[in-house]
């Protein structure tokens, strides 16, 4: 099985990354598009520049900025300001949240902002748990616009992560998984050690002093929090035109290691080897710089006096009566301590923020504030960047600083960049497995796809594949009276381990008649693949290439596949097709369940009043306590919530039972007399048992 590491793989495609879900149409505006960019010795520094009122300076010119590198000027090849609009939702009127749509596509550019939420499990306490899941959701739900791509890394529980999406459904799901597993700090655990011990030298030894137990735990828990964020950076590392944000939901480390290492006395115990943390915060950092990735550190506790998690510690040695041989295992300064530590995590969380051009939220209650402040450092900013005149690749801190001419204004950016490291030179990438491998889809050649889940045999589940190529972006030759080209086709399902559990590469040959050909840009090319899955959460991964000229493109799609074989009352995904959908030509159709509808399913979510569609969907009902019925109901409704079409069915139980299980259910719906606009078309099941609640499922289309 191939495997890809979810956020943490490389990105290797060199062309315009778009985002996962359909985007209302909008005049775009003038920035650089987000691309992947190879280039040697290019760097690309994102400016924050503000007024004296903090609101961004938006007509400065490449004259007005003056980039100098280890002290010497840079002449700029790249000075573009990027103004990012926050789209929200935008439901049908007689809905209060947006239909989610089931088509991803390639075709619009992307023009949003990118988010990294990082919630770190291993320096968030059990008891903050919830706090952080309530305050990353807010950030989802409230800040983040539907014009935006999120990630989320769980430290910890990397299973429970969720790849780039705009769903923010599936973000906050991964989010609810979260929950603290901080060890106890360094004081509690020397506390807790002395105690311990100052009861054991009652039994006649000296048990020596008070130590942190959990010192190597600790320390491991610190390099794999600040490893997350360096693989999350280098994951990022060519991608250009975009400020990449990372949210660092932590309470910091407490360990003692931004001092520089202390000399070594004699006679001195030996100090704890924390060269290994140093070293893993200095590659964070510069995998960071290196990619223009930005670190937020949000720490959980607010306002915080550093005492609050006294009342978890269960009590204190008491000093020994004067005169006595005992150990004193007493620490009056207990509450200091505690305090000193706390400021030493949130000196973490500066350093973090600072060192990366983001910002420290620490000792502060009001969150909203503080996600505002993100969201508005990363909508409009300059990108600025130039082809470095040093040559070489020896990992070597390159200082940059950023000066605005004009004055009475201010510039806030990243203090410099880590020069990569030679590295011996990497096999050539098959063209097609680098667009799998990118972080998210890329634009070039056009793809719309839409994946539906249809209960297959025993287990698993069918996923039945629609494909459909842009026509605009697909050459054709002249061949013996036809027209011909050829398309190659991969895709991956992905668990969340970055695992593929599904995944071919197919090669689907062209060839059109005259007419066909003239009709080409219209109708574009279709092609339908059907595959097995079990149960489970995947990002399904699609890469094409045309032959001819090599043009490529690829989507993506997250992909929630449920237990159809034990819910009591379960639907499959919508198949639709349409009449004027027997224009596409599909030269490659391994579809089964697909021969439910007259023609090939569709992709397309906009049709003409004079079109007719036929939908499909399987019920499913488990539920053998006693014989039923279960009443279906198909609507469109108009924007405004006008019933314009009704269809009903009542399906026995008996018949919903078998290796497959589930009845068909197909519906032919006439557009003829339908204004212009949007709709949803929706299909409801509903048993007649109790206790069992109904199903849904719904498609927005529109009619032009």
């Amino acid at each position: 099985m191939r495997r890809v590491l979810p956020v943490t793989a490389l990105l290797l495609a060199s062309a315009t990354l778009v985002p996962t879900a359909q985007q209302p149409a909008r005049p775009a505006p003038q920035q650089p598009g987000l691309t992947f960019r190879v280039a040697a010795n290019f760097v690309e520094v994102d400016a924050i520049v503000t007024d004296k009122n903090g609101e961004p300076a938006r007509d400065l010119t490449c004259e007005d900025f003056q980039v100098i590198e280890d002290g010497k000027p840079q002449n700029l090849s790249v000075c573009a300001f990027v103004d990012i609009p926050v789209d929200r939702p935008d439901p049908p009127l007689f809905k209060d949240r947006i239909v989610e749509p089931d088509v991803v596509t390639n075709e619009k550019a992307f023009d949003g902002r990118i988010f990294m939420v990082v919630l770190d499990g291993f320096h968030v306490a059990a008891s903050r748990g919830l706090h952080v899941r309530r305050e990353a959701e807010k950030f989802i739900d409230k800040y983040m616009g539907e014009n935006d791509i999120a990630a989320v890394v769980q430290v910890g529980n990397p299973g429970a992560g969720q790849e780039f999406t705009g769903n923010k459904r599936l973000l906050k799901a991964s989010i609810a998984k979260f929950a603290g597993q901080s060890l106890p700090s360094i004081t509690a655990s020397l506390n807790a050690d002395a105690l311990a011990k100052n009861n054991e030298q009652f039994e006649g030894h000296d048990p020596g002093p008070a130590v942190d137990t959990n010192a190597q735990v600790r320390e491991y828990m610190a390099r794999q929090s600040m490893d997350s964020i360096r693989r999350l950076s280098e994951y990022l590392a060519d991608l250009s035109g975009r400020r990449k944000a990372v949210l660092l939901f932590s309470e910091g480390i407490g360990i003692d290691f931004l001092q520089p290492p202390q000399p070594i006395c004699i006679g001195c115990p030996a100090p704890p080897n924390l060269e290994p943390i140093r070293m893993s915060q200095r590659d964070m950092v510069s995998a960071a710089s290196r990619s223009n990735v930005s670190i937020y550190t949000i720490d959980p506790r607010g306002l915080t006096s550093g005492t609050e998690d006294l009342v978890q510690i269960g009590g204190i040695a008491s000093a020994p009566e004067e005169g006595s041989t005992l150990r004193n295992y007493s620490n009056p300064a207990l509450p200091s301590t505690m305090q000193t530590e706390v400021i030493r995590a949130q000196d973490s969380l500066r350093e973090f923020a600072e060192a990366t051009g983001g910002l420290a939220m620490v000792n502060k209650n009001d969150m909203d504030d503080a996600f505002r402040r993100i969201v508005k450092d990363n909508s409009s900013y300059y990108v600025l960047g130039y082809q470095s005149a040093d040559p070489r690749h020896d990992g070597r801190f390159h200082r940059v600083q950023v000066k605005v001419k004009r004055p009475g204004l201010q510039v806030r950016t990243r203090s410099g960049y880590s020069a990569p490291a030679n590295k011996p030179a990497a096999k050539p990438v098959d063209p097609v497995v680098q667009l799998l491998r990118s972080p998210a889809p890329v634009g070039g050649l056009g793809i719309r796809a839409t994946p539906s889940i249809i209960k297959g045999l025993m287990l698993k589940s069918t996923v039945h594949l629609t494909l459909e190529f842009s026509g605009k972006d697909f050459p054709l030759k002249p061949s013996g009276g036809l027209f011909t080209n050829e398309i190659e086709i991969e895709y991956m399902a992905l668990d969340m381990k970055g695992v593929s559990q599904a995944g071919t590469r197919e090669n689907a040959k062209v060839q059109l008649r005259p007419a066909s050909k003239a009709a080409l840009a219209e109708t574009g090319i279709r092609a339908v693949i059907e595959f097995e899955l079990a149960p489970g959460r995947y990002q399904l991964r699609v890469a094409a290439q045309e032959k001819l000229t090599g043009r490529k493109g690829s989507v993506f799609a997250d992909l929630d596949v449920p237990d159809l074989g034990t819910v009591r009352l379960g639907m499959s995904d919508m198949l639709l097709t349409s009449s004027s959908a027997t224009r596409t030509p599909t030269p490659n159709n391994t579809s089964t369940i697909g021969k439910l509808l007259p023609t090939p399913t569709t992709t397309s979510r906009v049709f003409s009043a004079s079109d007719t569609l036929t939908a499909a969907a399987s019920i499913y009902d488990n539920d053998t306590r006693a014989p039923h019925r279960v009443d279906l109901k198909a609507t469109v409704r108009s924007d405004s919530g006008a019933q314009l079409f009704l269809k009903e069915d009542i399906k026995e139980s008996a018949t919903m039972t078998g290796a497959k299980g589930g009845a068909s259910w197909v519906i032919e719906i006439p557009l003829k007399g339908m204004a212009p606009g949007r709709y949803v078309l929706a299909i409801e099941a509903n048993s007649r048992l109790k206790e069992v609640d109904p199903v849904r499922k719904e498609v927005e289309f529109t009619i032009k």
